[in-house]
This record gives C-alpha cells, sequence and structure tokens, in this order.
C-alpha cells in the first residue's frame, strides 16, 4: 500500500500519514495495544481500514472490508451479491462439540471470566482439552472458539459466523444487544437472563450482520455494545450508518464508559472488574431504550413515520 510504503520501522516514529498533515518531524507511531496508527502532533489515529480507505479513496466500510479480504486473503468478492456463503455441508460437528462438552469442567477457564455454569449448559460450550479451547458451538456446521492459554480466536470452517443469530429471525421488534465476541454477550446475559444478545464475532464480520437484517426485515431496536477501544468505536458508527440506511432503529453505547478506558475495555472486562456497577449502567440504559421501543411501536402502528 503506497501510504506508507516509507514506514520502515513500526515500532519507531514514521511520518503521519494524513494526507493534510506536511509532517517535517516523523511524529506517528504504531500501537499494537489498539492496531491503530496514532500521529502526536496532529492527533488523527487510523486502523487498517482507514488506511484502506485513504490507499484506494474508498469511504464506504463495507467496500473497505471487501479490500481488505482481497488483500490479504486472495478474495474478491461479486459485486453482484455483496455476501457468499460457504457450503456448510462438508462439516459437521456433532460429534465435536459432544466431545467436548464431556470436558468443560476441565477448565475453569470461563469461570474465571465470570460466565455462569447455567449459561455453559445452556449453549453447549465445551472444552478441547488438546487444544486448550473453549469451544462455542454456532450450529453444527461452524463454531468459533478461544484459546485458554493465549486467548487466540478461532473460526471453524463454516458458513456461520453470527451466534444466535435465531434471535434476528424471531423479528418480534424487541431490543436486541450486539456485541463483538460471545463472551461479552455471555457478560450481559450473566446480569440478565432475559436479555436478547447475539454476537458478530469481530468487526470485520459486520457486513453479515447486515445481510440478516435485511433479509429479515429487522423491526427492533439494535443496541450495538462493541469495544470500547478505537477500533470498536469507530465501526459502531459505521455500522449505526449502515442500520440507517435499512431504517433500522439502532443505539450505539458500550455501557461501560465509567469504567475508565483503562481498566476495561468490552463487556467481559467490566464484568469481571464490577459486576454490580456493569450491571446498574445496563439497567439504566435499558429501561431507557424500553420506553423509546414503546414510542416507536406506538408511532409506527398509527402509521407515524420514525426515523
Amino acid at each position: 500500500m503506497n501510504t506508507y510504503h516509507n514506514v520502515t520501522n513500526p515500532k519507531q516514529f514514521f511520518q503521519c500519514l494524513n494526507p493534510e498533515h506536511t509532517d517535517n518531524n516523523p511524529s506517528m507511531m504504531f500501537t499494537s495495544k489498539y492496531n491503530i496508527c496514532k500521529c502526536f502532533s496532529c492527533g488523527v489515529s487510523y486502523d487498517i481500514f482507514d488506511l484502506i480507505g485513504i490507499d484506494y479513496n474508498i469511504d464506504n466500510f463495507k467496500e473497505q472490508i471487501n479490500k481488505l479480504q482481497e488483500l490479504y486473503f486472495g478474495y474478491i468478492p461479486n459485486k453482484k451479491t455483496e455476501y457468499h456463503p460457504i457450503d456448510n455441508k462438508k462439516y459437521d460437528y456433532t460429534y465435536y462439540f459432544k466431545k467436548c462438552k464431556k470436558s468443560i469442567s476441565k477448565s475453569t477457564y470461563l469461570q474465571s471470566r465470570g460466565i455462569t455454569y447455567n449459561l455453559i449448559e445452556k449453549y453447549n460450550i465445551g472444552f478441547d482439552e488438546e487444544r486448550q479451547l473453549i469451544v462455542f458451538p454456532i450450529n453444527k456446521h461452524c463454531y468459533f472458539a478461544r484459546s485458554t492459554i493465549n486467548g487466540d480466536k478461532i473460526k471453524s470452517k463454516g458458513s456461520s459466523d453470527i451466534w444466535n443469530k435465531k434471535l434476528l429471525l424471531e423479528n418480534d421488534s424487541s431490543i436486541i444487544y450486539v456485541t463483538e465476541s460471545i463472551i461479552d454477550s455471555l457478560s450481559l446475559e450473566t446480569i440478565d437472563p432475559n436479555v436478547k444478545t447475539i454476537s458478530i464475532n469481530g468487526i470485520g464480520n459486520i457486513n453479515s450482520l447486515v445481510y440478516e437484517l435485511k433479509n429479515n426485515e429487522f423491526k427492533g431496536l439494535i443496541i450495538i455494545s462493541f469495544d470500547n477501544d478505537y477500533s470498536g468505536i469507530g465501526a459502531s458508527e459505521k455500522l449505526k450508518k449502515e442500520l440507517a440506511d435499512l431504517n433500522v432503529s439502532s443505539f450505539s453505547n458500550t455501557l461501560i464508559n465509567n469504567f475508565g478506558a483503562d481498566k476495561c475495555k468490552d463487556l467481559n472486562e467490566a464484568l469481571i472488574e464490577n459486576k454490580e456497577l456493569l450491571k446498574n449502567n445496563y439497567e439504566y440504559f435499558n429501561t431507557y431504550y424500553l420506553k423509546y421501543l414503546e414510542e416507536k411501536n406506538k408511532k409506527e402502528s398509527s402509521g407515524e413515520y420514525v426515523q
């Protein structure tokens, strides 16, 4: 990419990548903690999607994701369809899930993250003892896993990348909280067993969520609760724009702004840090969202336009 072809060592300061900033004294640096490039002179911060947008003059987030796939994974999207489910009939993990579930008692990883045994049972979560992975079944053809050793996240072969997608299919004009990771959704369900929450398993899967909402003509309210970091906040704003184009009502709320960015970057860290505070935050905002949804439904039933 020509934007940063002159960056020889990202661990040192380099010339700012902002096209509008003439940086005679190198003042930008890459931070692996947040996976962004930040300029300490003009103040801009860029993630990989921003850089692709600058380099290829692409403003649309979906097109930025497509370009990233093309550049780094050799996948060139078919512009006519936008979405390509993989044939998942070749992969059936039913036996693997049963095997992992029998071994779940051999790991206390989820309990250490504040997740209750009832939720582990409810979602048939298992433990791959050989690979030291917590295994989250998506459907019989797909799963996501998290390493108990280093926290690495792994996706199996298969077509689905949305956990708890069935909630989108119900389309009963309810509130659905959308998180980046399954463990964040489980954290919400830990403080409210009745919450409806799904996980897209990474902000790169925003396209899949938009696709499902569009196809199912979703009429409820989406609460975007992505990570409280630069990438998560940026992705939240981009998703809000996508949902607005679909006339899907949404709010963006990490629910953990008053925890402090240095303490917690996501819902699970907040659950561990201060469960009571997270619960109070959730209940406070959820009361408002319920009232909003009630008014929205009343206006729609009476024929009034609701944005």
